[in-house]
């Protein structure tokens, strides 16, 4: 019973206080030591000014300021800092988070501060008849445990104003995107002065659009517009390119550019993005289904190589599955013909003719065989594609000079029929 009534005495006893000598010593010289401190961290502390402006001195006085207030009220009234005095010498983390910075310089600083109080309380105190190494230590329990606090409540601040600030970022981010390739905006300068506060730079002479699937098997990765993104941010890229996934499936890439041939840039990356997310796949071989707008002047433009881009990746969804980049210029011709499907199929008919007749024997052989002879251009190329012994291969084009027409083998009808086999897909 006695060891338990020692224990709840020792549990009831209130914290020990610092010697009011020294309390009294700390608040008189309270401004000089606040500016002192400032000048250390803003003399020392190495600020990023990259992304955004680094905070003002006054701010950093302020910040001092409230660091030492909150160190005096707690040891003069020997309790724990409360959440208000904690958030105020908190805002230079909320300040830092606002403008997309690190918080380690914040710590940096109170570190530097706090070690820039304690000497001056120590030269302050030197020689003083209270000064005993017990309330030396005490002195020292209590700016390193509110240094401890401080750096605490910093850092949770901190998270949750950043995480706060970058889903606006990632809000207005979107709006801008998708007023860009919507047309949906008054004025150019406007939109230049948004970008520019979320610093998102924009191209002034135009962009050509890229819109990016990954492929797994034979379907879209149910993920795949966050994960290509993720992809895309580790590719090294020109300044100003823009990637926003539109949806789950879908990556958007607005590749800047001057002139149409810019847009060779835009088929390069493309090119790379697929190579990396096949070796990040590994097992799950997936790849990249990309269409690639053109380019149009100006921002304004920007909407119509989208729609471009869209064509293209549909387009070729349907005419070269296995490809991994279409050019919506590649497929104008098919697109033209496709938009009157009337027109599509009587040039459909017309040039295939017997072909598309079930009754045709051997005809789902002969179109294969046609397919791959028209693609590769050779008979040895195409019995390789279609595992084929080339005789096979020469025996079809014979039944299909039979079917088609001894014109079959001039250069014009090879393109009539190319173009006719690509339109049978669209339609």
């Amino acid at each position: 019973m006695a060891r338990a009534a020692t224990r709840v005495a020792a549990k009831s006893k209130p914290p020990s206080q610092l010697p009011p000598a020294l309390m009294a010593e700390l608040e008189r010289r309270r401004a000089g030591l606040a500016r002192h401190m400032a000048r250390a961290v803003v003399a020392v502390v190495h600020w990023d000014d990259s992304t955004g402006v680094p905070p003002q001195r006054e701010a950093i006085a302020k910040a001092c300021e409230a660091g030492l207030d909150l160190f005096l009220a707690t040891a003069r009234e020997a309790r724990p800092a409360t959440p208000e005095e904690l958030r105020r010498v908190a805002q230079l983390g909320i300040l830092q988070a606002r403008s997309s910075q690190s918080v380690e310089p914040i710590l940096a600083a109170y570190r530097i501060a706090a070690r820039v109080a304690w000497e001056e309380i120590l030269r302050a105190w030197r020689g003083h008849p209270e000064a005993t190494p017990e309330a030396i230590m005490l002195t020292a329990n209590y700016v390193f445990a509110a240094l401890d606090q401080v750096a605490a409540e910093v850092t949770k601040t901190y998270l949750h104003a950043r995480e706060q600030h970058m889903q606006r970022g990632t809000r207005a981010r979107a709006r801008l995107f998708h007023a860009l390739i919507s047309d949906n905006f008054d004025s150019e300068l406007e939109l230049q002065k948004q970008a520019l506060a979320l610093n998102m730079p924009i191209a002034a002479g135009g962009y050509v659009a890229v819109v990016s699937k990954l492929v797994i098997g034979n379907r879209d990765g149910a993920r795949g517009g966050e994960a290509l993104a993720e992809v895309a941010g580790s590719l090294e890229t020109p300044r100003g390119v823009i990637h926003h996934v539109t949806d789950p499936t879908t990556l958007v890439t607005l590749w800047p550019a001057e002139s149409a041939k810019d847009g060779e840039g835009a088929r390069q990356f493309v090119t790379q993005l697929h190579k990396e997310a096949v070796e990040r796949s590994g097992a799950a071989r997936a790849r990249v289904r990309a269409g690639v707008g053109g380019y149009h002047p100006g921002l304004r433009g920007i909407s119509r190589s989208y729609l471009e881009a869209q064509q293209a990746i549909e387009a070729g969804r349907k005419l070269r599955p296995e490809a991994v980049s279409h050019g919506h210029d590649e497929v104008i011709p098919h697109l033209v013909l496709a938009q009157n499907p009337r027109l599509a199929e009587r040039f459909v008919a017309y040039s295939l003719g017997p072909l598309l007749d079930p009754k045709t024997r051997g005809r789902e052989q002969l179109l294969e065989t046609l397919e791959a002879y028209l693609d590769h251009g050779s008979v040895k190329d195409a019995a390789a594609a279609l595992n084929l012994h080339r005789h096979t291969v020469l025996y079809r084009l014979d039944k299909l000079r039979d079917v088609l027409g001894p014109e079959f083998d001039s250069p014009a009808s090879r393109l009539r029929l190319h173009l006719a086999l690509d339109l049978r897909r669209l339609i």
